[in-house]
């Protein structure tokens, strides 16, 4: 499609019109959609994943889990949308019948990021298509691919021309799509300074806005009795996509007398993986986007390095691809080290020890991100403490973090504002339409 100036209102109005009569449709149908997509997303697993190691680097394995992501939350919606859409009855003093009812708004613009091709689209998507909201995106520029199969793929599902649409905008579109009158709602998923423009655009608007602006979420291990085997967890975890994921455990906390042992086992798993062939079945770590993440990554590693955080691992360029990063361990970074405080998207982990829970806590909480957390407790006030007191929007304890489409996502502070999934994700662009009838 053209990028005219005129592109914006023809996408934007193709949208409202395919969402009227969507919204019309019955539950039923609209689900019948969500699940039709779900198959067709097994049918075309391989082809999907080949696609995303295409355009940004994911290994097949990884590409083929983000697949069944996609899948598990679309069939979510899909079986759970009568419930996910009754009406929620009010009791109150008057004796008359009231309800919320949740209905469609028009138009959201989904503003999404290169790291998770299909599955940010479609924790977007998915809600909103129940709802019966129609869905622009623009996607990161790397993932055209990715992107037009993602349209291709509900068109075939049986969505009507429009109402999940590719838009490929320019910036200034994306901005002029914001604060047209046709777009009810914007999900951004990225970095904080595009997210905080975006939401000051959007507020000049008077448009909702969910911002989810990445994180550098803790993970605490105080269990000495699953210690080894949380390292080998805590390693693959952060290795996960290159490490460019938001709620990859970045800041590992361990119980001073087991940071010694814990720093060996993590260290021997995570360097083990080097950078391979996004392409070949057996690559657990593919390159970074782009050159310029891996210079930047590296020039925040190596500044680290300079101010006394002992490094294990190598930061040199490989010079046959440069996207490429080979993992590294920063060893008790201080705090006052700008590291602490940055977001690192690739495979750089780090591990400081705490001598109590109220230093892990307060270790937890030295971040101007709160997106998710992981806390391994040695006792029951122990895991206790972390749940209440960690500020985050997501805590897993005892536990990994789960991924299951019925959990909400989000975060507080700087990793922004709003809930993706779950019963929560659905209304966030919804009419939360109180109805009240007099009793007869």
């Amino acid at each position: 499609m053209s990028t005219e100036p005129s592109t914006v209102d023809r996408v934007l109005a193709l949208a409202a019109a395919a969402s009227a009569p969507w919204s019309r449709q019955s539950i039923g149908a609209r689900a019948r959609v969500l699940a039709k997509a779900a198959e067709l997303y097994e049918q075309r697993a391989d082809e999907i994943a080949r696609q995303m190691a295409l355009d940004m680097g994911k290994p097949m394995t990884q590409g083929l889990a983000e697949v069944r992501s996609c899948i598990a939350i679309l069939t979510y919606y899909a079986e759970n949308a009568a419930e996910l859409l009754g009406p929620e009855l009010i009791a109150h003093e008057d004796g008359n019948l009231a309800e919320v009812r949740l209905q469609a708004v028009g138009v959201v613009l989904g503003i999404m990021p290169w790291n998770y091709p299909h599955y940010q689209l479609i924790r977007c998507i998915a809600p909103n298509l129940l709802l019966g909201n129609a869905v622009v995106f623009k996607h990161a520029s790397i993932c055209g691919g990715s992107a037009a199969l993602v349209e291709e793929l509900f068109s075939e599902a049986g969505a009507p021309d429009g109402l999940v649409h590719h838009s490929k905008f320019t910036h200034d579109e994306v901005f002029a799509a914001i604060a047209h009158p046709l777009v009810s709602g914007v999900s951004f998923t990225g970095g904080e300074q595009v997210g905080a423009a975006i939401a000051e655009a959007a507020g000049a608007a008077l448009t909702k806005v969910v911002l989810e602006l990445g994180g550098s979420d803790p993970f605490i291990v105080f269990d000495e009795s699953r210690a080894a085997e949380l390292a080998r967890l805590a390693a693959t975890m952060r290795l996960s996509n290159a490490g460019q994921t938001c709620v990859s455990p970045k800041r590992i906390i361990v119980r001073r007398d087991l940071i010694q042992q814990f720093a060996d086992d993590f260290t021997a798993e995570f360097l083990a993986a080097q950078p391979g062939d996004p392409l070949d079945a057996d690559t657990r770590l593919g390159p970074l986007a782009n050159e310029a993440a891996a210079e930047e990554l590296r020039g925040a590693v190596r500044s680290a390095q300079l101010q006394g955080a002992e490094l294990r691992g190598s930061i040199e360029r490989d010079d046959e691809d440069p996207r490429r990063f080979a993992p590294v361990v920063l060893l008790e970074p201080l705090r006052e080290l700008a590291v602490w405080h940055q977001e690192l998207f690739g495979p750089v982990a780090m591990i400081v020890g705490a001598d109590s829970v109220d230093e892990a806590i307060e270790l937890a909480n030295d971040s101007p991100y709160g997106l998710g957390a992981t806390a391994f407790a040695d006792t029951p006030e122990a895991a206790e403490r972390f749940a209440t007191e960690i500020v985050a929007g997501m805590v897993s304890v005892n536990r990994l973090k789960g991924g299951s489409p019925a959990l909400p996502f989000g975060g507080v502070k700087r990793s922004g504002f709003g809930r993706e999934l779950g019963a929560q994700g659905l209304r966030e662009f919804s009419n939360q339409k109180l109805v009240v009838v007099a009793s007869s």
